[in-house]
């Protein structure tokens, strides 16, 4: 019955995807349609497409998992995704990177330094480290929606990888970021549905707000620990608390919080949003929608995650069908599923699934669509080849976004620990990589070819040294063990030191090597509409 059921269920996502990437397919006449959607969103499309690729199976099982573990300390990576990741991206980055992208006709961000610096190499290296290091992220998002159905159905983890990877990579290629668009203004609304839902379940389930978080600070490390969960160890004052300043759990709670919520400053695939808005007045109203949104699905997968414990804890309590606790389920990708599927009945299943399902498959669509982009367009036909046609354009992005869609699934039969830790990777060396160069781009008309080169390679080089030397979950599988014994240091995320690094470097070069007369001529260009 379950393989029925799953069966039904991926056919029906499968058409519903099918039925828009072939709308999109007959609106994609351009490259600029590929890329940008024709630069023709509305504010409601571009809040709900940025919210859903924003906020993905990684903030809903993934991080809700980890909340589980760390307790609602996690809470402060909502804040900072509402402050940090709407308000300041859209007011501080998003008008000006929609104003200089159309003056230097630019539809990626990597197109946007090459073109603003005068450089095809810088707009190609850009597009590489992209597409390679956005792998990584993707699956994790596969990951997460896997455990989900593996958990629910009893389908084995390799089978849900390999369909949802091609599922979500033929209605992508085939309709571009129009059908990527559109399914992410649906996709949004499940998942406002499925995790209000949830949120109200959880805590009526539990007496209500103020009892529900009594019952999980009187949660014991030794009660905890009767269940198997980290949280015995990893939450030493309480779900309802902070770690101890400076402490392993406080480090490691510090590194999700700062790498995910500064890093969303400079990632590729938020920042084409701000491309495809029609207008500036659009992108404006754009803000309180997509603010609301991110609001609404952090808050409520942050807060229900500590609140796992006390279900799992007292599972006889609220199931008449379970006689005794039930046991962590070994990751903390797996909490939130297992949850759901003991304590809420079955029409519920299938509608946060549908819920979890699509905030997967939009940021990993959205994530496709920038990588195959940074291939195609910014390595490809801006770097290795010379007067290359819109149509090849468009056909070398396709057959570049089925190349990461493969590699994708690769990595995603192998993953690695978890969903979080991938993640929080991945949105930290994009800020520390190019956040600096980006900035000062848009404000800082002095800035160089030079300086962006050093900048921006000065952080990556640090970035990726510091995970394969140092950092405590790379280091040692990678050389045996860190270089650096003390945890304050190896738990620290690169991006503390990385991004004032590369902004003291960008500005520094910038200073000593200064811009030419072509680069003045391009700067003066990408500042007309400003």
């Amino acid at each position: 019955m379950d393989v029925i059921f799953f069966a039904i269920f991926i056919a029906l996502f499968a058409a519903l995807f099918g039925f828009l990437g072939f709308l999109g397919y007959k609106k994609t006449k351009t490259a600029e349609d590929y890329y940008v959607a024709g630069r023709s969103m509305g504010p409601i499309v571009v809040a709900f497409s940025y919210g859903a690729t924003f906020i993905s199976a990684v903030a809903l099982i993934g991080f809700s998992g980890i909340a589980s573990i760390y307790g609602h300390s996690v809470l402060w990576l909502a804040f900072l995704n509402i402050f940090v990741g709407i308000f300041i991206a859209f007011i501080v980055y998003g008008f000006r990177t929609r104003k200089m992208g159309l003056s230097l006709q630019a539809v990626t961000l990597p197109e946007m330094l090459g073109n603003r610096f005068n450089s095809k190499r810088i707009q190609s290296v850009s597009g590489l480290i992209i597409a390679i290091f956005m792998i990584a992220y993707t699956s994790a998002v596969f990951l997460a929606i896997s455990s989900l159905f593996q958990v629910t159905f009893g389908i084995p983890y390799e089978i849900c990888v390999v369909i949802f990877t091609v599922v979500v990579g033929i209605y992508l290629v085939v309709g571009g970021l129009y059908a990527v668009m559109w399914t992410h203004a649906i996709q949004g609304i499940l998942m406002l549905v499925g995790m209000l839902i949830l949120t109200i379940g959880i805590y009526s389930m539990l007496g209500g707000v103020g009892p529900a978080h009594e019952a999980a600070a009187a949660l014991t490390p030794e009660i905890l620990e009767s269940i198997g969960t980290p949280a015995a160890t990893q939450a030493p004052n309480g779900l309802t608390s902070m770690p101890p300043f400076l402490s392993q759990p406080f480090m490691m709670v510090l590194t999700i919080i700062f790498g995910v919520g500064i890093g969303v400053l400079a990632q590729p695939q938020l920042i084409v949003r701000y491309l495809s808005a029609k207008s500036e007045k659009a992108l404006r109203r754009a803000i309180p929608y997509g603010g609301i949104f991110i609001l609404l699905m952090t808050f409520t997968a942050f807060s229900v995650g500590p609140l796992c414990n006390v279900l799992m804890v007292n599972a006889p309590t609220y199931s008449a069908a379970l006689t005794e606790p039930l046991m962590y389920p070994g990751t903390p990708d797996k909490v939130l599923p297992l949850v759901v599927t003991e304590f809420f009945p079955e029409w519920f299943v299938f509608l946060f699934l549908f819920a979890v399902l699509s905030a997967a498959m939009s940021t990993a669509s959205a994530l496709f669509h920038s990588a195959g982009a940074s291939i195609g367009r910014d390595v490809c036909e801006k770097g290795l080849m010379k007067d290359c046609s819109e149509k090849k354009s468009l056909k070398i992005t396709r057959i570049a976004t089925l190349v990461i869609v493969f590699a994708t699934l690769i990595i995603s039969l192998n993953p690695p620990d978890y969903v979080a830790i991938l993640t929080s990777f991945f949105f930290g060396l994009m800020a520390v990589t190019f956040l600096a160069p980006y900035t000062l781009m848009l404000y800082w008309k002095k800035t160089s070819r030079i300086g962006v080169w050093t900048g921006m390679l000065g952080g990556f080089l640090f970035t990726m040294g510091w995970y394969v030397l140092v950092y405590f979950k790379t280091a040692p599988q990678i050389i045996g063990s860190s270089l650096i014994s003390e945890y304050i240091w190896n738990m620290l995320d690169p991006l503390f030191i990385g991004v004032p690094l590369s902004f003291l470097l960008t500005i520094l070069f910038s200073l000593i090597m200064k811009q030419d007369a072509e680069e003045i001529k391009t700067m003066k260009k990408a500042f007309e509409n400003i």
